[in-house]
């Protein structure tokens, strides 16, 4: 009786397997550097060389992870402008050219509309000199552009964040109040346009 492939009964052997010793066809076979396996057995031989190209470059990564330097960054929920975590020292209420740090500087809304009201919560008295007739008209800008930085060295605030949200407040009512004395003043100047208008149109008529 003649010697069947081993996957295939119907069809003549052309070799066997050097690995597991079954006898295979030609659609079996499986040349591996000059050396003919079986389907099963070339799939192992597979499977082997694979691991023994992989392991190697995973040893590599593995020592080039280990080579690499541990960041760590603690948050001290401050962003610096670099866009680096940067602690703000809280040099707050002491007066003299105590320096605002960058972080919390900007024109103050709060200390151009409020004047002397901005002044008396934020420990800075200066702000008063708003009263003075026509003076007063240049010191709202000086305010504007100086009360972040007169509070903070005038005021011991319980940290930067809580100075920071506070301006934040009085920035924002500061701009509503600004907004409707715009609005107010437009409307003002409408109106007597519309009386002198009326009032010269009754003076014709007469």
């Amino acid at each position: 009786m003649a010697m069947q492939c081993a996957y295939h009964p119907d069809r003549e052997p052309v070799g066997a397997c050097v690995e597991c010793g079954r006898l295979i066809c030609a659609e079996c076979k499986t040349a591996i550097k000059g050396k003919f396996y079986c389907p099963p057995c070339a799939d192992k031989v597979f499977v082997h060389r694979s691991e023994e190209a992989v392991r190697p470059a995973d040893a590599a990564s593995a020592v080039g992870a280990a080579q690499q330097p541990i960041s760590i960054t603690v948050n001290t929920g401050t962003t610096s402008p670099s866009g680096t975590e940067a602690a703000i020292v809280n040099n707050s209420g002491q007066g003299g050219e105590t320096a605002l740090p960058d972080q919390l500087g900007g024109w103050s809304w709060g200390a151009f509309t409020f004047t002397w009201i901005w002044g008396i919560f934020n420990s800075t008295w200066i702000a008063f000199l708003a009263f003075i007739p026509f003076f007063g008209l240049v010191w709202i800008f000086v305010l504007g552009a100086k009360g972040k930085e007169w509070a903070w060295r005038n005021k011991k605030w319980e940290s930067a964040e809580r100075f920071k949200k506070t301006q934040q407040t009085w920035d924002k009512w500061g701009k509503v109040l600004f907004v409707i004395g715009i609005i107010a003043m437009v409307l003002y100047f409408v109106l007597l346009a519309i009386l002198f208008a009326t009032g010269n149109a009754q003076w014709d008529i007469t």
